[in-house]
């Protein structure tokens, strides 16, 4: 089922980065961007796949990050648990 879950969330995001990437080869227009230091002209549909894809790259990186601290926790819980299991069975044995 979780495999069933992560298939469908991959293939919505592949039909949003299609639709994008769709989206911005039929739009040519250029646009006109002032940085702090520099300034420089992209295309709409330049502009649009990367806004999406670094977006998609932060969000990864928060997530890959939180599923790295919640495993750390797991992991930490699951140590105090056999410890904690380990001193009941001792004491009960004697």
């Amino acid at each position: 089922m979780k495999f069933v879950k992560s298939i469908l969330y991959f293939m919505a995001v592949l039909s949003l980065a299609m639709f994008l990437v769709t989206l911005g080869s039929v739009n040519g227009q250029q646009i006109h961007i002032n940085f702090l230091i520099a300034q420089d002209d992209f295309s709409l549909a330049a502009l649009l796949v990367g806004a999406f894809f670094s977006g998609f790259l932060v969000a990864l990186c928060a997530l890959g990050f939180s599923y790295i601290v919640t495993r750390l926790k797991l992991r930490k819980l699951q140590n105090h648990i056999s410890r904690l299991s380990s001193q009941i069975s001792s004491s009960v044995k004697e």
